[in-house]
């Protein structure tokens, strides 16, 4: 077997190569067949990036044993992504630092405030094991396939709606494992590397999860108050933990796409500051970003411009419709505005960005109602089914 690097990793991957030494990854349980292509190159883009703010023998130091350790490239891969994302926008950055008799994967400092980082990889659908769709249909859960009991919700046990169902604390358990690894006391954070996960995982077993109850006006969903932002630290909370952070690394065509979102613990005994938050959110919640930017587009559209028509469609408006996670750190903002005009198609455009002023990237198509109207009948493609067919009406 190969226990070296290779030729094409040393001269294509020199900073993978170097903290690889003399363990190739071929000769690491066949891992690197395993892997999308893309990830080493993004690791190797990662500590090049990293390389600008962090000492090299301190990146060495904290990420060689986990690069070489058959199986344990993601987790690495997910260690060094974070760091890198933070690392060009605070004071000072810091891998695997010492706290105590033990470490952390990450501190950074942030106007004076230092934040500890603790990061947790699982490779698989955690923390649920979700039933086919077949199933799902029938249960009284929508989008969830579980509901935590362990924190003894309000809710009453022998509720029929969730009797029988199981109850599951992995993903909550993970949590806090990490959490205890962080000096108490401090603005903490702990990320959840997710490859085959969803942001509702994370969002339900820090805030409770959400089941759905009958009436008479239909469904209404409820959120059972078990998370571990939702109770004490005498019921199994955790006030010491500042905030989660859910994350997908998913490859896309040669490269890799981040997916992630913040989540703000409300009974931390140390919250974010103002500052940290807002720096967190633009680094790891784009989400939260495009939505709040919409907000603002979207009243200067109505109260400035009046147009007959403003349609979202794109990854956001997937996102908003299906409770999916479509935004990723390079998602914009798509409308389709409809409003009479006697500009020119690129005139409207320059008009809309002038008065709009975006803070984010936005695309904008403008259509008098005549064209949109033919575009309609006609059936184009990009009206009908973009458009149309995926977009969410704002306005009317």
């Amino acid at each position: 077997m190969d226990h070296t690097v290779s030729p094409w990793i040393s001269s294509r991957l020199p900073y993978l190569a170097e903290l690889l030494g003399g363990v190739s990854l071929q000769a690491r349980d066949q891992e690197f067949e395993r892997l999308d292509p893309a990830c080493p190159w993004q690791v190797e883009r990662d500590l090049k990036l990293l390389k600008r703010h962090v000492p090299w023998t301190q990146i060495k130091r904290a990420y060689r044993d986990l690069l070489r350790n058959p199986g344990q490239f993601i987790e690495a891969m997910y260690e060094i992504r974070i760091a890198a994302m933070l690392a060009p926008f605070v004071n000072k950055a810091e891998v695997a630092p010492k706290i105590g008799s033990g470490k952390c994967d990450l501190k950074c400092e942030v106007g004076g405030k230092e934040i500890f980082l603790e990061v947790s990889v699982k490779r698989d659908d955690f923390p649920f094991e979700r039933k086919p769709k077949e199933e799902v249909a029938i249960t009284p859960l929508r989008g969830r396939v579980t509901v935590e009991r362990s924190f003894d919700p309000t809710t009453a046990r022998d509720d029929p709606m969730i009797r029988g169902i199981p109850a599951s604390q992995e993903l909550r358990e993970r949590i806090l494992e990490e959490a205890r690894q962080l000096p108490p006391g401090e603005l903490t954070a702990v990320v959840v590397g997710a490859p085959g996960g969803l942001s509702l995982d994370t969002e339900s077993a820090l805030y409770g999860d959400k089941i759905e109850r009958a009436n008479e006006g239909g469904w209404w969903p409820e959120r059972t108050p078990n998370g571990l932002f939702a109770v004490s630290d005498e019921a199994g909370g955790t006030s010491g933990l500042s905030a989660v952070v859910w994350m997908k690394l998913a490859p896309h065509f040669g490269d890799v796409r981040v997916y992630s979102r913040l989540f703000l613990n409300p009974l931390a005994a140390r919250p974010f500051p103002h500052d940290v938050e807002e720096l967190f959110r633009a680094v790891f919640d784009r989400s939260a970003v495009l939505r709040r930017e919409l907000e603002r587009i979207e009243k200067i559209l109505l109260e400035e411009y009046h147009p007959e028509r403003v349609i979202l469609f794109g990854s956001l408006a997937e996102e908003l419709k299906a409770a999916v996670d479509r935004i990723h750190q390079w998602s914009d903002i798509d409308l389709a505005i409809v409003k009479s005009t006697p500009l020119r198609f690129t005139a409207r455009i320059e008009e809309i960005m002038d008065l709009l002023q975006p803070r984010v990237g936005l695309n904008v198509l403008v259509f008098t109602p005549e064209e949109f109207d033919q575009a309609t009948k006609e059936q184009h493609f990009f009206v009908k089914d973009e458009i149309l067919g995926k977009g969410l009406v704002l306005a009317p």
